[in-house]
């Protein structure tokens, strides 16, 4: 572990850094990437979707977004 890395002004005030600036950064990137994966594995293998809206619209506001928020209802799986 080398706490020099750290030091110094780092990116500019205000500037939009996602998960940090590089892999010096932020610490726990990796493993937050891992606990999503491994709650999205338990939802996708436990319960099954169905859209509230079947028909909804997608906005492009700047990035395709669904107008309503894409509701599902969650079924769990028998078994």
């Amino acid at each position: 572990f080398d706490p020099s890395r750290y030091e110094g002004g780092g990116p500019p005030p205000y500037t939009f850094v996602p998960f940090g600036g590089g892999p010096r950064i932020c610490l726990v990137k990796e493993y937050a990437q891992l606990e999503i994966l491994v709650f999205m594995h338990h939802l996708v293998e436990r319960f099954r979707f169905q859209k509230l809206i079947p028909d909804e619209k997608i906005v492009v506001d700047p990035m395709l977004i669904p107008a309503k928020g894409l509701l599902v209802r969650l079924f769990p799986h028998k078994g």
